[in-house]
C-alpha cells in the first residue's frame, strides 16, 4: 500500500528523530514487509513504537501487531472517528479530556479525564472508548515522543448507574488495546475522588489487568493534588491553570478543527486479515475474539 498523507501517527510529522535506532528501525521495516496484513506505515510510525516500548525489537513488533489487529476486529472502537460525529459529541459533552499544559519535573505528561454531567444514562459506553482512543492520538500527535504519561482519573460523581452502562466487549477491547497496542510510555495512573463501590469495579476490571499494569494503579479518596504538584493543576483543584472546562473546551476544540481530517483517515490504521499469512494460534488473543485465538510474532 503506498504511503498516504497521514501514513504516521504525528500531524506535522516527527523530527528531528532520535539519533543511533536506524537499524532498529530497518528491522521492524523488514519485519513488516514480510507481514503483508500489516498496512504501510512511515518511519515516524515505527519511532514511536520502538520509543514506546524502550527500543526493543521483539516487544516492538508484539505492539505493532495488537496495535493493528485491534483496530481491525474492534470496528465500534476505531471507525466513525470523525469528532462531529453526534455520537462522538455527546461523549464530549459530558466528559472532560484534558492535557495538563505543563509537565513534570521528570518531564512526564498528564492527562486528566473525568465526567462533566453524572446523568448516567447519557453514556454510551462503547462511544466513550472510541472518544478516548481519539483523544489519545491526538495527544500522541501533539507530544511527539513523550517520556511518560501520568494519568489521573478523577471519578467524581461516577454511579452505580454508570457501572451498568459498562460494556464487557469494549471493554475487554479497551483493555487489550491500552496494556498491549498502545505505544506510549504509562508512569501512573491515579484513580482520584475514589468511589465507595471501587471494590465492584476492580472485579469486573482485575480479570482484564495485567500484573505491570496493576502496580501502576494508584487509588486516593483525596483530588488530584494528593498525588501530583499543585503547580500542575487547574484552578477547581487548587492549582494556578485555566478552570478544566476551559481545557477540555480549548483542546476539543483543536480535535474538531486541526485533528478531524486526519482522525478520519486513521480508521485505514488496521490489519488486513484476508492477507494474513500465518494461521491464528492459541495465545495472544484467545480472549479479544472468538475468531482470532492468537497470533504468532517471529
Amino acid at each position: 500500500m503506498a504511503a498516504t498523507k497521514y501514513s504516521h501517527p504525528f500531524l506535522r510529522g516527527l523530527k528531528p528523530f532520535p539519533e543511533g535506532y536506524d537499524d532498529e528501525i530497518q528491522q521492524i521495516r523488514e519485519w513488516m514487509k514480510s507481514q503483508p496484513h500489516l498496512p504501510y506505515i512511515s518511519d515516524d510510525f515505527i519511532m514511536l513504537f520502538l520509543h514506546s516500548n524502550m527500543y526493543k525489537v521483539k516487544e516492538t513488533k508484539e505492539t505493532i501487531e495488537w496495535y493493528f489487529t485491534i483496530r481491525a476486529n474492534t470496528p465500534d472502537l476505531f471507525t466513525n472517528r470523525d469528532p462531529l460525529l453526534p455520537k462522538n459529541k455527546a461523549i464530549l459533552d459530558i466528559t472532560n479530556m484534558v492535557a495538563l499544559p505543563n509537565t513534570t519535573a521528570e518531564g512526564y505528561h498528564v492527562l486528566l479525564y473525568r465526567l462533566s454531567d453524572f446523568d448516567y444514562s447519557k453514556l454510551n459506553f462503547a462511544d466513550a472508548v472510541r472518544v478516548f482512543c481519539m483523544f489519545n492520538d491526538v495527544k500522541l500527535s501533539e507530544d511527539r515522543l513523550s517520556e511518560a504519561y501520568i494519568v489521573i482519573f478523577d471519578m467524581k460523581g461516577c454511579s452505580l448507574g454508570h457501572l451498568t452502562r459498562v460494556t464487557l466487549p469494549a471493554l475487554r477491547a479497551f483493555m487489550q488495546y491500552i496494556q498491549n497496542g498502545h505505544p506510549c510510555r504509562l508512569k501512573k495512573i491515579h484513580v482520584v475522588h475514589t468511589v465507595s463501590f471501587i471494590n465492584q469495579v476492580m472485579c469486573l476490571v482485575k480479570p482484564l489487568i495485567h500484573s505491570n499494569l496493576l502496580n501502576l494503579l494508584n487509588f486516593s479518596s483525596d483530588g488530584p493534588a494528593s498525588v501530583v504538584d499543585k503547580d500542575l493543576l487547574p484552578e477547581d483543584y487548587g492549582g494556578p491553570l485555566p478552570p478544566v472546562k476551559q481545557l477540555h473546551e480549548e483542546q476539543r476544540r483543536n480535535m474538531e478543527e486541526n485533528y478531524r481530517e486526519w482522525l478520519i483517515e486513521t480508521e485505514i490504521f488496521k490489519a488486513d486479515d484476508k492477507k494474513r499469512i500465518k494461521k491464528p494460534s492459541k495465545g495472544m488473543f484467545a480472549t479479544l475474539t472468538s475468531t482470532f485465538k492468537g497470533l504468532d510474532i517471529d
